[in-house]
């Protein structure tokens, strides 16, 4: 499994990716307890592309939030390419 907190990253962009609409399902834990938690983002995607770690961990950056869990501030967020979702296809 790869560590995400590994130094060895690279960002690129992607122009195939680069504003197309998306959905992704995110996972976090749940403070001071034992399970997870589910979250739903839906936006446009940046054409930004993340590799963290050996093997590498694949993000994409997705921005223009129109669905995001209610105490989310960030314009911006990164959810793992295989839980995201084309909505133009």
């Amino acid at each position: 499994m790869a560590d995400p907190s590994s130094q060895q990253s690279r960002v690129s962009h992607d122009d195939a990716l680069a504003g197309r609409r998306a959905q992704a399902d995110v996972g976090g834990a749940i403070e001071g307890g034992h399970a997870g938690s589910r979250e739903t983002f839906e936006g446009t995607l940046t054409g930004r592309r993340l590799e963290q770690g050996d093997p590498p961990w694949r993000w994409l950056e997705l921005g223009d939030l129109t669905e995001k869990p209610e105490d989310f501030g960030a314009e911006f967020v990164w959810v793992d390419e295989e839980y995201v979702y084309l909505q133009d296809e």
